[in-house]
Order: C-alpha cells, then sequence, then structure tokens
C-alpha cells in the first residue's frame, strides 16, 4: 500500500479526459502505480477472489500474467504480453532531444572541458642545442668519418706522461681507481585486472651507453668529446638513428661519473640490440634497465596512469647508495596512488673500479625485493568492449559500468585514449605537444575527473525526491504540455506536442521536462538536492584516483551567494539536471546502482587487493557502504518502473538499448557549452531490470552545432555493449547471479508486485480501444502553457525538512 494519501480532486480535475474515457467503471479509484497513467488494472492483491454461483462447480484458475522482467534462458525469447486495453494511445515521438534553457536560468556554462588532464609531469626526451651537439662537433675537431675511431689507449698515449699513482699501483693507493655503493632499484609490482591479466608490469630493456676508459689525468675536453661523438656516430650509422647527447653533459659525466655508463640512446628494440652485439666497439655499451610496460597500450590509460623518472637523469658526482639507473616514479593514476605498495625495496651492491674503469670486484650487499601487485576490480574483456564502442561510435565521451552489489567498477573508459608507453621513459617534446594541443583532449579522464549537467538522468533524483517529500504521490496525475511559463519566461519540452496528464512513471518514461517543471515548483528545490546527495552525486565517490566533486545546489547555498532562495525558474532547471547541477559519469552509474539494488549507496571500489609477489595478501579492500538509501519501497519501485519503460515501454525514449536480458535506464540530452551549441547526452540504468547486477552510465560529446539526443546517441551503444558482452556464457553468468540474488531474498511476496508495472498497460503503447470509446486520437496541443501552481501546505511527514518559506 502507498503510504501517501490520494489527491480524488487533484486527479480528476487533470484527468478529466481519462475519466470520460471509462463509463464501464461507475466508481473510479487508483488501482496503484500503472505504467503511465491510471488504468483499470487494479493491483493482484486488492482483487476479491471470485465467489462460483454454484460452490460445486470449480472456478478454472485465472490466466497467469507473465512476468516481463524475467530474465529468458540465452535460447529464449522473451516474454510476449498479453494483449491490455489501454485508456489513450498517445503519439509516440521518435526520440528525446535537448531543450532550450533561458539565459537567465543558464548556470555557468564551461568555456571548456571542465577536467584536470593527466600527464601534467610528464619526463620530455632532452632536446641537445645544436650549437652543443656532439656529434656535429665531430667535423669542427676534425675527425675523419671513414678513419676508424679512437682507442683509449691511443688518447692516453697523446697525453702527458702520467703521474706517480696513477696507473700501475695497487688499486687502494690509485687516485683513479674507486669503490662505490649503489643502490639497486627494485622491480615494480604489477597491476592486474580482476583475472590476473597484466594492466602494467616490468620488462627489460636496453640503450646503447658509453662506458668512459680511463683517458689520462689531463686529458682535453676535445679528445673527450671525440671518443664519446665517434661512437654516438657509430651507433647512428648502424641503426639509421641521429642519437645525441650535448657536449658540456658528455664532459660532465666523464670528470664525475666515468665509472657509471652514460646512456645517449631512446630503448633498444630487440633487433637494434642483435645489430650492436654484432658490431661490437670499445667503450660503446648496452645498459640494462627495468623499465615499465603496459601490455594493453591504450586500454585502461586514464585508470591506470604511468610512471616517470625523477631526475630523469643524475648529474655530478657519484654519491654512496646511489641508483644505478632512475626509479619509476607513478606520475598520475593507480601508478601515483599505490606508489608505496608498487615501488618494492631497492637492494645494494658493492662495486670496485680499476685507475682504468674496469670493474674489479662486485659484491651484493643485499637483494631487491619486488614491489606488491595491485589487483583492480576491472575485468578486462568488459573494458575493451567499452572503449571499442566508444571508439565506434563517438568523437568524445565515456562509459562506466559497476557491479550494483558491492560497488565494484568492472570498467571505466574514456575516449580517446593515449598510450603510456609513449610515456616511457620519457616522450618526445612533438608528441607531447600533439597530446597537450589535441582538440578533443585525449589526457582528460572524462569518465571521473569531467563533470557534465547530468541533463534528464537527473529526473530520477527529482521524482525521488518527489515522492519521498510527501508532495505527491506515484499516482498524482500533472500536465505534460509542451511548453510552460513561469514570470515572462516560457520553458519547453522536447516534444513539440503536449501529451495530456500523466503519473511519475509516465513521466520519467516519456522524459516529460514540462512535467518536473510543474512539480518541482511545488516540491522545492531541497527535495531534490537533499536526494541527490543521498544518492551520492556532486561529492567525490572516494574512488583511489583525482577526481571531480561535482556540484548540486540548494537553497543554502542560493542565499549564501545570491541573498535569496532559489526561484520557480531556478527549481525547474534543476529538476531535469541543468543550471548548476553538474556531475562525473561515475557518479551517475553509482546513483543507477543505488536505484536498482534497492538500499545502499555503495562507495565504488577499484582495487580488491594488494599481493605479494607469491600472491599472498598484504592488504584487501572490503566492500563499503556510503550512504543508506533508506527510501519508501513503493516510491523506489515507481520509479523503478518508469526506468524500466523508458526501455521497453515501446515508445520509451531508451528503447534503442533493449536486450531481452531486460534493461532499465533513464536517457538526458542536455546544454552545455551554450556559447558553442554544443551538446551532451546520457544513457544510464542497470540490467537486468529485476533483481539488477551492473549499472552504468554512458556519456557523449557532441561537436559544436551537432545535434545529439541520448536515445539515439548513447542508448544504442548500451544496445550494442549487451551484445557483444552477453555471449552464452556471459549471459548464463549475469542470469545464474541474478536468481542467486532472488532466493537469498526469498522473492519476497511484495516483489510479485512487479506485475503492476507491465508496460503494456502505458497509455503511450498502441493498443485496443475500449469499447465505446472514440478512436480518433486528441489532436495534438500546440503552444500549451501551464502556469505553476500554487504552493500546496499539506505533505508528508518530511514536509518541513524539504519545505523553506521564500523571503
Amino acid at each position: 500500500m502507498s503510504v501517501f494519501p490520494s489527491n480524488p480532486l487533484r486527479v480528476a480535475l487533470l484527468a478529466g479526459w481519462c475519466l470520460a474515457a471509462l463509463p464501464a467503471y461507475p466508481q473510479f479509484q487508483i488501482p496503484g502505480i500503472q505504467s503511465g497513467v491510471v488504468t483499470s488494472d487494479p493491483r493482484p492483491e486488492a482483487e476479491e477472489p471470485p465467489v462460483p454461483a454454484n460452490p460445486s462447480v470449480p472456478v478454472a484458475d485465472p490466466v497467469a500474467v507473465p512476468d516481463l522482467q524475467e530474465i529468458p534462458r540465452f535460447d529464449e525469447v522473451p516474454a510476449v504480453a498479453p494483449p491490455v486495453p489501454s485508456v489513450r494511445a498517445m503519439p509516440v515521438e521518435e526520440d528525446e532531444g535537448s531543450v532550450e534553457i533561458p539565459k537567465e536560468l543558464q548556470g555557468d556554462q564551461p568555456a571548456m572541458l571542465r577536467a584536470e588532464p593527466l600527464a601534467t609531469e610528464a619526463d620530455v626526451e632532452e632536446a641537445v642545442p645544436e650549437k652543443d651537439s656532439t656529434v656535429k662537433k665531430m667535423d669542427t675537431l676534425g675527425v675523419d668519418a671513414t678513419a676508424a675511431p679512437v682507442t683509449a689507449s691511443e688518447v692516453r698515449a697523446q697525453a702527458p706522461p702520467e703521474k706517480s699513482g696513477q696507473v700501475g699501483s695497487s688499486v687502494l693507493t690509485r687516485t683513479e681507481a674507486r669503490t662505490f655503493t649503489f643502490s639497486i632499484p627494485a622491480p615494480r609490482g604489477q597491476i592486474l585486472d580482476r583475472n590476473g591479466y597484466p594492466l602494467a608490469q616490468n620488462k627489460v630493456a636496453y640503450y646503447a651507453a658509453i662506458s668512459f676508459p680511463f683517458l689520462g689525468s689531463e686529458v682535453s675536453d676535445a679528445e673527450v668529446l671525440r671518443y664519446a661523438g665517434e661512437r654516438m656516430v657509430h651507433v647512428n650509422n648502424i641503426l639509421g638513428t641521429d642519437w645525441d647527447l650535448a657536449g658540456k653533459a658528455v664532459i660532465d659525466h666523464y670528470r664525475h661519473r666515468r665509472w657509471v655508463p652514460l646512456t645517449f640512446s631512446s630503448v633498444l628494440s630487440d633487433s637494434e640490440v642483435d645489430g650492436l652485439n654484432r658490431q661490437k666497439m670499445e667503450g660503446l655499451s648496452l645498459h640494462p634497465v627495468y623499465l615499465r610496460h603496459y601490455p594493453q597500450v591504450k586500454t585502461l590509460s586514464h585508470v591506470v596512469g604511468y610512471v616517470g623518472k625523477r631526475p630523469p637523469r643524475t648529474t655530478g658526482p657519484i654519491v654512496n647508495d646511489e641508483d644505478l639507473w632512475g626509479q619509476a616514479i607513478g606520475v598520475d593514476g593507480l601508478e601515483q596512488t599505490f606508489e608505496a605498495e608498487l615501488k618494492g625495496t631497492p637492494g645494494r651492491v658493492n662495486v670496485v673500479f680499476e685507475a682504468d674503469g674496469t670493474k674489479v670486484k662486485e659484491e651484493v650487499l643485499s637483494r631487491p625485493r619486488p614491489g606488491f601487485n595491485v589487483v583492480t576490480s576491472i575485468d578486462l574483456e568488459m573494458q575493451r568492449i567499452c572503449e571499442e564502442l566508444l571508439a565506434e561510435r563517438m568523437k568524445r565521451g565515456a562509459m562506466v559500468v559497476m557491479d550494483v552489489r558491492n560497488g565494484d567498477v568492472m570498467a571505466m573508459a574514456s575516449f580517446p585514449q593515449f598510450d603510456p608507453n609513449e610515456f616511457i621513459p620519457a616522450i618526445t617534446q612533438d608528441k607531447y605537444s600533439a597530446l597537450v594541443n589535441d582538440p578533443a583532449k585525449p589526457l582528460y579522464p572524462r569518465a571521473f575527473r569531467g563533470t557534465y549537467p547530468a541533463a534528464s538522468t537527473f529526473k530520477v533524483v527529482s521524482a525521488l525526491g518527489f515522492l519521498e517529500s510527501g508532495y505527491i504521490s506515484a499516482n498524482d496525475l500533472y500536465p505534460c504540455p509542451n511548453a510552460w511559463s513561469v514570470g515572462n519566461l516560457v520553458m519547453r519540452n522536447w516534444n513539440k506536442d503536449g501529451e495530456g496528464s500523466m503519473n511519475v512513471v509516465g513521466a520519467l518514461t516519456r522524459s516529460c521536462n514540462t512535467w518536473f517543471y510543474e512539480v518541482a515548483t511545488s516540491s522545492g528545490a531541497d527535495s531534490m538536492s537533499y536526494m541527490a546527495t543521498r544518492l551520492g552525486l556532486g561529492d567525490k565517490t572516494g574512488l583511489p584516483l583525482k577526481e571531480a566533486a561535482g556540484f548540486i545546489p540548494n537553497n543554502r547555498y542560493w542565499a549564501e551567494k545570491y541573498g535569496y532562495l532559489m526561484s520557480d525558474g531556478e527549481e525547474a532547471v534543476m529538476s531535469i539536471g541543468q543550471g548548476k547541477v553538474e556531475v562525473t559519469p561515475l557518479q551517475v552509474a553509482r546513483m543507477m546502482g543505488a536505484v536498482g539494488n534497492g538500499s545502499e549507496v555503495l562507495k565504488p571500489r577499484l582495487v580488491l587487493q594488494v599481493q605479494d609477489l607469491n600472491h599472498e595478501l598484504e592488504r584487501t579492500f572490503p566492500v563499503e557502504v556510503a550512504n543508506n538509501l533508506n527510501v519508501d519501497s513503493y516510491s523506489l519501485k515507481a520509479v523503478q518502473r518508469g526506468l524500466y519503460d523508458v526501455v521497453n515501454a515501446g515508445n520509451g525514449t531508451g528503447k534503442q538499448a533493449y536486450h531481452k536480458i531486460t534493461v532499465s535506464g533513464k536517457t538526458g540530452t542536455g546544454q552545455w557549452n551554450v556559447a558553442l551549441k554544443q551538446n551532451i547526452s546520457w544513457f544510464a540504468g542497470y540490467f537486468p531490470s529485476k533483481n539488477p547486477i551492473y549499472s552504468f552510465a554512458v556519456i557523449y560529446e557532441g561537436d559544436p552545432g551537432e545535434v545529439v539526443s541520448g536515445g539515439k546517441t548513447s542508448a544504442p551503444v548500451v544496445g550494442a555493449f549487451l551484445e557483444r558482452y552477453l555471449t552464452e556464457e556471459n549471459y548464463n553468468k549475469v542470469r545464474e547471479r541474478a536468481e542467486e540474488i532472488a532466493a537469498r531474498q526469498g522473492e519476497e511476496e511484495e516483489s510479485a508486485s512487479y506485475r503492476d508495472f507491465q508496460p503494456v498497460t502505458s497509455i503511450f503503447r498502441e493498443g485496443e480501444v475500449p469499447p465505446g470509446e472514440d478512436a480518433t486520437p486528441f489532436p495534438p496541443v500546440q503552444e500549451q502553457v501551464a502556469q505553476p501552481q500554487p504552493r500546496q501546505q499539506e505533505g508528508g511527514g518530511l514536509f518541513k525538512i524539504f519545505k523553506r518559506k521564500r523571503q
């Protein structure tokens, strides 16, 4: 039973045409939550069993009504509903579109995407000034390119005689001999998906390097440059490259650090390593290091992040416990968040060098201990499908998929992406500039750091807020004209034709803006802002990444900033997710997960556990509840029914996301950058509709002037995702998990009330015309304008919480 009082007078006034169409029912009553508006279909639990005239004659069992939200087996077709006469068939519009918000009510419009990009501290490859190029100085030094490269012994032979104690005495008394203790960087831990597939790992890589021998205590800078330059030219000739170093860097290295290799190349490929091994040269070596590697390339790049070296090149005299090579340090994403767990513990080695640079002794004091592995909640298969669909169907956008039962982030895709391998160990200046200046902004993690108007997905919040505040019940009828006025401002619906009166289920199904305008001005802003906060909008979710908070306006904010409470027009704009409302795709997916599970707003869980090298658990991350939903079950079922009808009612705005596993969702189309006439579209929801397992949110960024809509640009992405992901194996897994939930809940008696919400009873579905009713549909209502109704002083128990009198 509904906890809200019905208002027969208001119902009769607003739905006179419905009453006129029901001559066969002398005593009209609201039979429960219906699809769209009041129908003649009573709730099953309210029906009295038929009494036979002759008790000896058995009564035939009533025809079983199929549960349209029941998940069929993979090889079965969905249940087909029996024909039920509708009260009135309304015009079917193809799709929801954006509406123009009056300038006076528009929020702050972004000049560009509101998000912090990745790679703000990228390591960029060293640029060698031409005037200081070691390779180019070979000509000025008079080096014959056809002659054999000079050797160390030849350089020393041309130098003045060595002083006593340089070469030939014991290691302990030679001034050019050295003993150093170096730190051995530990292999970085891996980042894995939930099934163990690597997202970030290590590989052994090689650089071409100059290993300086002792060239004499009085060797000139020119000879040092010649020795180094000839080896660079040798490598460039073999590999067809143009690697170079600044002359100052070469000289400083020889004077202070000649005992360690001086790298001058990019990371060598396997074929390049083989080529140099076949043409060895004195003073030229291959320097091995551990490097980070991202085997999935662009996949999940915004979430995993990348590493950099700090500092990129070590200079100055060698100090004890100096790293043998630059350690990788997380710069963004999970690489940065879990830096302490991933970096491991370095080892230590003691090395003794002869005066001529020869290593004569090496003692490992302690071995490096690899870092821990970070196991994420990501399903790589699901992630790849999301990214493929974004690449196929969008120029820019994002998609998030979450598990409604535990908050696990199964996929979190932002498009376009970037290849984090290009940042390892350093990115070229040209590539970095191209990424930063790309108008599509591939470095922006839109899924969790981009903020957007919620558009009509916010109607889920508004509807729940209206119902919970007690201002309306699930069957109260309000008009859905094609336009609505407040003061001298006219605000329009997306459908140019009026659609009559409808209840909250119909308003969600048809995404009627003017219905929400009317109810919002009665219920007030706080009913919406309070519900939005409970559903986790406008606040960071607790994701272990740098994320945006978004913003949800309320009367307190309005009073502090503007000195007055929100006006009718501002409340109306807020009710459809425009104005100052800003959310992230992750927040919207979490909100839909809460509506789907019906009880909890969960903290998104992106990391499941941290393991050591032997897969022993070092740390686990439990399921966390951010908020208990605590909404009336009847209010929740009304909203859930509306979301089901959006996809399944035949003329719902999200019908292009239809799948036999059953999907519930909400489309949205909103103004984003008004100056450029740039709009966005949403589709968010969950599946299966009954006992859901996953929630999702998809956003599409339109080009300036492009016509977009949630039903035509975002909903089809979800439909395609379900077709690709729900193979027979995955389909059966989802179905089995939904059945497990039903078994644990014991299929409570109230759950059977899903039969009350069959889409065939919707007035928007074409159906048989009841006897005695004119088959001619009502003509479209043009420029129908509804004035705000006077505020009602009655309401539910939470009336005083939500209602604040304007000054």
